[in-house]
């Protein structure tokens, strides 16, 4: 009978031990989690930038696309996955730290008041000032607020590092993890990831209303410090990424460097085109989702963007909460490609509600405010003629009734018409008693869409304390209970969608690609995904545009059209996850087997039997 034997302790190496691989899983973790914050810190936002900075939505979109931009035309996510092949995990790591922080910091600069006021200001806004032509590709149009483009270029700076990042995590937790708990490793970090979303949605809109004073800078430098943590992060892991290969030798980078003409190989493979292809329709019906999500939420269901951040934080906070549970499911029972089919399901149904659902239970528009939680749209005009000349133009606002801090302006509204109109003092209207700031307290309920030509927005009108006339152009009353549990229960399914796809697409990776390519084979993914996360946000924030004609209220847009385009692309998505689901069958990639293989010691124990 044979004896069973077990390794010695002596020849373990840093990543066979539990804790180890799951304290460098953390570090990279933590990293991810605060760069997601940051990469959608502005998203619960969108209508206070346009109240604030004058970003409209072509203009956000724009920007959000700015993200991607170097990675997609500069090819800088090609050039970041050979970064990984030759010069390892650790390297890639603490660069990809640094580049998100010195972007991150421009951008933050960019929506200060001190850069308001600069000369680099002025110089952004005398270029790049590009016709809206088929040729111009990049995020800078004529007309586009120097703060939103040099927030752009402070965008774009962060989204080489970022993208740089996530491959190189993808990396790391593949030299850890290998033949282990991968999928759960992976779920674990992309659930750490959802939940920085979560907190942006929650946090965001909290940070930017802290003392009643609407700032959309303030978040924006929380998430800058938060960054500077996960380059210490970064840094910390590098000593037990140096640790680990002074145990098993430097054999990722050295041992079989990389060539260009390896880039080859990737791109003549058919089954990796399939994945990269579901990949970029996938991310593309999320991503951009996500930053028009909350303005898409208030104009469908009428509430404020605290409500709105709420409501959607269920998505990454559900998707969170069940990643790590089906990347264990992955390591222990397989059906990945099964997951991805049932993934694009669920995502064309959420997009199909948000599209079609949601706007048959929109809150009526109605003739008359019957109610203190109306929320109004209209045009106000000083009574009053400029001393100094300025064009008496209107300039368009909207506020809810229920944000007046004094009773008797409130009850001025009940019972007003569409069409009809009133005096109107912005600042003694918002006025408490005894309040020593009421400006302070007012900014953030009341939105004066800033006028090109009379330079009139909030802060200014609150200045002249005087009366403005308010022509009353629409009422719309919130939505009702059932509109609430549709859109929620949607936004919960949704978060299911982001859970199945993205824990069963990336540990199939390493099935399809060798080894020695794997750096480079998600570089090529990300950099093919950024081509989709580049084209449509701006995308999205023409087509707003276009299906809204002279709506100058953003919470009054209708996106049925733009939700459209996402649930088509949840069905291409479905699409190649079927053809993906065929090949394996006819080719057994596995795919659909389990990703854990036997334990050292279980192995040895199965030797040993006879």
């Amino acid at each position: 009978m044979a004896t069973t034997t077990t390794p010695s302790v002596s020849s373990q190496v840093l990543s066979d031990k539990k804790w180890a691989r799951w304290t460098a899983l953390a570090l990279l973790a933590s990293a991810m989690f605060f760069s997601y914050i940051f990469m959608d810190i502005l998203s619960p936002l969108q209508s206070s930038l346009q109240i604030l900075k004058g970003w409209d939505p072509s203009t956000y979109g724009n920007f959000a696309s700015s993200e991607t931009f170097l990675n997609v035309f500069i090819f800088f996510l090609i050039f970041a996955g050979v970064i990984l092949d030759k010069m390892g995990v650790r390297f890639t790591a603490i660069l990809s730290g640094t580049v998100m922080l010195i972007g991150a910091a421009i951008n933050y600069y960019a929506l200060t008041d001190a850069f308001t006021s600069s000369s680099l200001a002025a110089w952004f806004d005398a270029n790049l000032n590009l016709p809206s032509a088929w040729w111009n590709v990049t995020p800078f149009f004529k007309g586009m607020p120097a703060s939103a483009k040099f927030s752009a270029v402070g965008f774009m700076i962060f989204g080489c590092g970022v993208e740089m990042a996530g491959i190189t995590v993808s990396r790391g937790i593949v030299k850890w993890f290998a033949g282990k708990e991968m999928a759960l490793a992976m779920g674990v970090e992309m659930a750490l990831a959802r939940v920085g979303v979560f907190a942006v949605f929650i946090g965001s809109p909290w940070i930017a209303t802290l003392g009643d004073n609407l700032s959309v800078t303030r978040p924006v430098g929380f998430a800058v410090l938060l960054l500077l943590i996960g380059l210490i992060c970064f840094i910390v892991y590098g000593f037990m990424d140096k640790k680990l290969e002074s145990q098993i030798g430097n054999t990722e980078e050295k041992e079989d460097p990389f060539r260009f003409s390896d880039l080859g190989k990737i791109f003549s493979s058919g089954v990796f085109w399939i994945v990269a292809l579901l990949c970029v329709l996938y991310y593309s019906a999320i991503f951009p989702f996500q930053k028009y999500a909350a303005n898409m939420l208030q104009c469908e269901l009428g509430i404020s963007v605290k409500t709105a951040g709420l409501i959607f934080s269920v998505f990454p906070l559900g998707a969170a909460a069940v990643t790590p549970f089906l990347g264990n499911y992955l390591d222990t029972k397989g059906k990945g490609a099964t997951m991805l089919i049932f993934g694009a399901l669920l995502m064309i149904v959420c997009h199909l509600t948000f599209a079609l659902g949601l706007p048959l239970l929109r809150g009526a528009e109605t003739g008359v405010i019957n109610g203190t939680e109306a929320i109004v749209s209209g045009h106000v005009e000083r009574v009053r003629p400029a001393s100094d000349g300025t064009p008496n133009a209107a300039v368009h606002v909207v506020f809810g009734i229920d944000n007046f801090a004094n009773d008797e302006v409130k009850q001025l509204f009940i019972g007003k018409k569409t069409g009809e109109t009133l005096v109107f003092n912005p600042r003694k209207a918002f006025e408490q008693p005894g309040a020593a700031d009421p400006e302070a307290s007012a900014e953030a309920l009341i939105s004066f869409l800033s006028d090109r030509e009379t330079q009139i927005d909030f802060a200014q009108a609150m200045k002249i304390d005087e009366d403005f006339r308010l022509t009353i152009d629409s009422i719309n009353e919130p939505t009702g209970w059932l509109g609430f549990t549709v859109a929620f229960i949607a936004i919960v399914l949704l978060g299911i969608s982001f859970s199945l796809v993205p824990a069963s697409l990336w540990p199939s990776v390493p099935k399809l690609v060798d080894g020695k390519l794997l750096g480079s084979a998600y570089a090529v993914i990300f950099w093919i995904q950024n081509i989709g996360l580049y084209s449509f946000p701006m995308l999205i924030g023409a087509v707003l545009v276009a299906t809204n004609v002279g709506v100058m209220n953003p919470l009054s847009y209708n996106y049925t059209v733009p939700m459209l385009i996402f649930a088509s692309l949840g069905v291409l998505a479905l699409l190649f996850g079927l053809w993906l689901k065929a090949l394996d069958a006819k080719r057994h990639y596995g795919l659909e087997l389990p990703n854990k293989q036997p334990s050292t010691d279980e192995a040895v124990e199965l030797d040993g039997l006879e």
